[in-house]
């Protein structure tokens, strides 16, 4: 049989690649920390069904975000890599036929996550020590789990099969994964509400294909109302889990070929959307101030993309302050469709931030303008220089928004018979204020750590997940869904930290109870990552970037100790000699 060879050998592969089995450590890590903290700390005093029922939502939780979240990053460049480096088509000189190719590539490409998902099963059972969990639940959460980790693994391998450049698959495949997960359906809801001017009851078709809702479908509380919808929605994620792998292999003989004369004029100008003259104009006065800069803000379509991400806060500002007094019912989804949104920009941030490098790397432009004369301060200012180009537009727009959202909530509080509105104005200005200070703080951090990350990992590809998960992801998880920052701590500490009389009128509300205390912890992280970042990529962007021997340790090491030498002056004791 032809297909177990090209297994084995795509299994020999990832056995020896270090990512298969540090993301095992890793999930297995961050499900124990998740046990001590509630355990310890969080249900201290409370009784053990409560317990285990709060420790089995929380490890629930990890465990969908986890499968879901894994496929952008693992499979979404497997097939897209061989594209790049153009042994695709090698392939398919062979007897192998595509679903040959699909399935080997998928097995090795998913079995990281295999281990990863293998690692956190075992520490989600452990609520049935402390009860009010039962086995069906736990089984049925299981089954949910490992339908979710199929389902993203094989969109992100059909999205691989479509793209060629690895930051397009990667945005690409969270798109696919994010949009049928929740935004389909939220869609479905707020259409109806607007439709037939209530908010819908019972449960959204669109909903059933959302392995998230599997989930939801899986406890107790809701399949003991309707056990048929629980398998139905398993059974159709499975179904859309089988169907992107069928369309890969289906469609992968088809679309591997690369033949300049079929790419037709219009696609090329959509794809770019439009190098006019003046554009061009525009492009050779940068390449004279600055070549970095004209390299790096070349392309017109990354500029579009932030602003249809504006354009979607704004529609979305519009209906939170104002469009929700005539559909109440959508007022939900637009919430969650907020938060959406945030993760959509801080994602496309990221991709923005690594594009530059990691396509520099990736063709050899960035050993071409190492080796010039030109300083690296001049690199790293036609870099952020470019960055700006793209960002300070939409983020004055952005501005404008948040301002636009206080008038509008602060009106809609101020016409309500018998409310007093005028206490709600400063908690407005400051939430809006705080908001808005994180995403600028964000825009900094990200842009810093994007790039040393794109230049110093010897695997580029991990940047995009890396700068994304230290600076947004963690952070964020830590600060919401688990519990508040006081509850973290043990609590004795705890106690004596907001005992201190510099803290309780810093914080009259509570260490973290107040959104000022919340920016105040979001905007330190993020100068401690710019501030990290920055003076790394001024220093060593040389060394990092050719990945000599003289780099000690990786991005998160101090790296070299001596000085970095000028490149030009070996350049110029050779021309002497000779």
């Amino acid at each position: 049989m032809v297909l177990l060879p090209i297994i084995e050998r795509e299994l020999r592969i990832a056995a020896r690649r270090g990512k298969t089995y540090w993301l095992r450590i890793t999930a297995a890590l961050v499900a124990a920390l998740i046990c001590t903290w509630v355990v310890l700390w969080t249900g201290a005093g409370q009784q053990n069904l409560q317990l285990g029922r709060l420790l089995f939502t929380y490890l629930s939780v990890l465990a969908f975000a986890f499968c879901l979240l894994v496929g952008p990053f693992i499979t979404a460049d497997c097939i897209s890599e061989e594209k790049r480096e153009g042994t695709l088509g090698l392939l398919f000189l062979t007897e192998l036929s595509s679903y040959h190719v699909v399935l080997g590539k998928w097995i090795a490409t998913s079995l990281a996550g295999l281990y990863g998902l293998l690692a956190i099963l075992p520490t989600l059972g452990l609520p049935l020590l402390f009860g009010g969990v039962t086995p069906g639940e736990y089984g049925r959460v299981a089954l949910g789990v490992m339908n979710a980790i199929f389902f993203s693994l094989t969109a992100g391998m059909f999205v691989s099969a479509l793209s060629r450049e690895q930051t397009k698959a990667t945005l690409g495949a969270v798109a696919l994964i994010l949009g049928v997960t929740g935004l389909v359906p939220g869609l479905y809801v707020f259409l109806s509400a607007i439709w037939f001017g209530q908010p819908m009851t019972g449960t959204p078709p669109l909903a059933l294909l959302s392995p998230a809702y599997t989930g939801l479908l899986a406890m107790d509380a809701t399949y003991k109302a309707a056990p048929g919808l629980y398998w139905l929605s398993l059974g159709l994620v499975q179904a859309a889990a089988w169907s992107f792998l069928g369309l890969t292999a289906l469609l992968l003989p088809r679309i591997w070929r690369e033949d300049p004369s079929e790419k037709p004029v219009a696609h090329r100008w959509l794809y770019r959307l439009g190098y006019t003259a003046g554009w061009r104009r525009a492009y050779r006065r940068r390449l004279e101030v600055n070549p970095v800069f004209a390299l790096a803000a070349r392309l017109r379509w990354p500029h579009w993309v932030f602003w249809t991400l504006v354009s979607l806060v704004a529609v979305n500002v519009y209906w939170i302050a104002i469009g929700s007094r005539q559909v109440p019912g959508a007022t939900q989804f637009h919430s969650n469709f907020a938060y959406a949104l945030i993760f959509t920009n801080r994602v496309w941030i990221t991709v923005m931030a690594c594009h530059f490098f990691l396509e520099a790397r990736r063709t050899g432009a960035l050993e071409l303008l190492l080796t010039s004369p030109l300083p690296v301060r001049t690199l790293l200012r036609g870099h952020w220089r470019a960055l700006t180009w793209y960002f300070a537009g939409p983020i004055f727009v952005i501005g404008l928004l948040h301002v636009g959202y206080v008038l509008g909530n602060w009106s809609q509080v101020s016409g309500r018979p018998g409310v007093l509105a005028a206490p709600l104005l400063p908690f407005y200005i400051v939430s809006a204020i705080s908001s808005y200070v994180n995403f600028l703080t964000d825009v900094l951090a990200l842009c810093a750590v994007g790039g040393w990350l794109s230049v110093s990992l010897r695997k580029p590809g991990l940047a995009l997940l890396l700068t994304f998960g230290l600076v947004i992801l963690l952070p964020w998880v830590v600060g919401n869904y688990l519990p508040t920052m006081s509850g973290l701590m043990p609590g004795r500490f705890s106690q004596w930290l907001q005992s201190l009389p510099w803290l309780q009128k810093l914080f009259p509300g509570g260490l973290f109870g107040l959104p000022l205390g919340r920016t105040a912890a979001w905007v330190g992280k993020n100068l401690f990552f710019t501030f990290w970042a920055l003076p790394r990529l001024r220093r060593h962007l040389r060394a990092a970037a050719a990945q000599t021997g003289d780099w000690r340790g990786g991005p998160f090491s101090r790296g070299r100790q001596k000085p970095e030498t000028p490149l030009t002056e070996p350049v110029v004791a050779a021309a002497k000699v000779s």
